[in-house]
């Protein structure tokens, strides 16, 4: 991933304050490099365990729980890891848009019913037989679970064991893709929740639903519930005897699914943020990192002997996101279209990602790769650009009504125009976004000041519309389906009330091409269409009002650099696995080759 001579000139021409913010050399910074060279070299082989595979990941061994029902705050289950000790029961291939099955052996509608089947033979790390009273009672509490905002569970009326190994699910009014979330879901086992389990089963029954008087006390309990032991399916469990503080390590759990089939007899974990991470790599340590790494990272790794990077598409991108009450000269678009034109949105995103990024080439609401999937080239070509463009900015603005006095713009009323952007304390990429707007828009003649908001709870501060202008991300990694990038971009932080204003943008535009649009009825047409061809013609539209109106502004798409170890444990990675198009933290592919034991130890 070296960068191309072009890029190299662009970081020349930064100005001192923004290199050294892209290479992170502070004091601390240069201190830490010299440490990660010495700690790099050629020996990494001398200390490597035959049949291990190694990761990382920030865990906290005391305070997180063993509830992995309860996946917030439950040990390991915000990782990739999660797959490997208890997978789904199946995965969702983002690229073909077709399921591949796990623990089910398949899924299939008939009419309103969702007919579920496990594989036969699968068993729990206690020696329990994993069958459909796992299944309907994991359902059931899921149904009681669920926000009641998600798409699947909350739209389950009934559930029916149908025998050893199937269960029925009714659901109200289904949809294409509505069953992502159940098929997607992780077990876990009746040893440890059959209480719960039959308790769930019975009030589904009932009619219970979540906010229910029955189900508040039900999830006071089940949130509390705190058990010993994580009983696994997957083809490792825990070791008891080697869950530290420093280290996890899963052993091979035989009777799992795909227990016989893995490669690695162990899996050890580290434990390390960001910044450990990149010293663990760097001595040699850690095979494979889904965690965040910096520009700075990115080059010293490269001394690291054998690493190579693993790429990962990025479903949604860093951008902005304006508050339209609080700047009402943002409802005119050509006001937007300007500030647009006034970022350079490869060197921010370089300085803000290394080469972890790519540029935005469409402004659809969708990442590049998507829209390709909807519309054809030809098409795209008439997608208007914002690529950086002063003299455009200027004719825009005029036309808005602004005018330039002593190198300052103003209002249409008279006043200094101005913005606060604001990034997140801690959110590396986000911050170094914030302060390259910054830079652009002063250097234009538009007061602008970078600020960040603490980094425990921006989702608030965003809702409430507590922001003028905001980096925020645009599309959607958690929704493979397309409408998933538009409730994002229109509905996330958009709720409009007294209380939780947000973003405060009027969902019914006037599309220059489009005409009239409600754009929050467009995205339920996305979402619950009874065919394919229906939901895509609803995307179609909206990529085309957000392109021609840009209501928030995409700044830079992410791209996942995972590094990963070759010739010291693992042989070595495959770089051509049927969801290698999948969304890093959902479904990870190289975690996913490690299951079905394509991943191979060094011989």
């Amino acid at each position: 991933m070296t960068p191309t001579p072009d890029r190299n000139a662009l970081l020349r021409d930064l100005s001192r304050r923004r290199l050294l913010k892209t290479v992170g050399f502070g004091a601390v910074g240069v201190a830490g490099a010299s440490v990660l060279s010495a700690c790099a070299g050629g020996d990494n082989a001398a200390n490597a365990v035959p049949g291990q595979f190694t990761g990382v990941y920030d865990y906290d061994i005391d305070a997180q729980t063993r509830n992995v029902a309860v996946e917030d705050g439950a040990l390991l289950m915000n990782s990739v890891y999660a797959d490997l000790f208890l997978p789904a029961g199946g995965f969702y291939n983002w690229e073909t848009h077709e399921w591949d099955y796990l623990l089910m052996e398949n899924a299939v509608w008939e009419g309103d019913d969702l007919i579920v089947s496990l594989r036969p033979g699968l068993k729990w790390s206690d020696g329990t037989d994993l069958n459909a009273d796992d299944l309907h009672q994991n359902f059931a509490i899921r149904v009681l679970e669920a926000p009641a905002w998600s798409i699947g569970f909350p739209q389950i009326t009934e559930l029916e064991k149908l025998d050893d190994l199937s269960v029925r699910a009714r659901f109200d009014d289904p949809f294409p893709g509505i069953e992502l979330q159940v098929i997607d879901h992780r077990l876990f086992c009746k040893s440890t929740y059959g209480d719960f389990g039959e308790r769930a089963i019975a009030m589904v029954a009932d009619g219970v639903r979540q906010g229910d008087d029955e189900h508040s006390e039900f999830n006071a309990e089940f949130i509390a519930f705190n058990p010993d032991d994580i009983i696994c399916s997957g083809p490792y469990k825990f070791d008891p005897g080697q869950l530290a503080d420093a280290r996890i390590t899963l052993v091979r759990n035989e009777d799992g699914y795909q227990g016989t089939e893995v490669a690695f007899d162990e899996v050890v974990i580290h434990k390390g943020d960001n910044r450990q991470a990149s010293l663990l790599i760097q001595q040699g340590e850690v095979d494979y990192s889904t965690l965040a790494t910096s520009a700075a990272d990115q080059q010293a790794f490269r001394s690291v002997e054998g690493l190579r990077w693993i790429e990962h598409p990025g479903y949604d991108g860093c951008g902005l996101m304006f508050n339209y009450q609080k700047k009402p000269e943002l409802k005119d678009v050509r006001v937007r279209h300007a500030l647009a034109h006034l970022l350079d949105s490869d060197q921010i995103g370089q300085v803000a990602r290394g080469d972890a990024y790519t540029r935005v080439n469409y402004y659809a609401g969708l990442v590049d790769m998507q829209a390709e999937q909807v519309f054809s080239a030809e098409e795209l070509d008439g997608f208007a650009t914002y690529d950086l463009d002063h003299d455009r900015a200027t004719e825009l603005l005029e036309e808005a009504g602004w005018t330039k006095e002593d190198g300052i713009w103003h209002l249409p009323d008279g006043e200094p125009a101005s913005f606060e952007v604001v990034g997140v304390v801690g959110w590396g990429d986000f911050e170094l976004t914030a302060t390259q707007v910054e830079e652009a828009w002063n250097d234009f003649g538009i007061q602008t000041t970078a600020s960040n908001v603490p980094a425990d709870n921006p989702w608030g501060i965003w809702a409430a519309g507590d922001f003028e202008v905001a980096v925020r991300h645009w599309g959607n990694p958690e929704i493979p389906s397309y409408w998933g990038a538009f409730q994002m971009n229109f509905l996330v932080e958009n709720a409009r009330t007294g209380d939780t204003p947000g973003q405060d943008f009027d969902l019914k535009v006037d599309s220059p091409s489009q005409g009239e649009v409600d754009l929050e009825a467009l995205v339920e047409v996305a979402k619950t269409a009874p065919t394919e061809e229906e939901q895509v013609e609803a995307v179609r539209t909206m990529a085309i009002v957000f392109n021609e109106l840009l209501p928030r502004i995409p700044v830079w798409t992410y791209k996942y650099l995972a590094p990963a170890l070759e010739g010291v444990r693992v042989a070595k990675f495959d770089d051509d696995h049927p969801a290698s198009q999948n969304q890093i933290y959902m479904d990870n592919h190289v975690i996913l080759s490690l299951i079905q034991g394509d991943l191979k130890p060094v011989e």
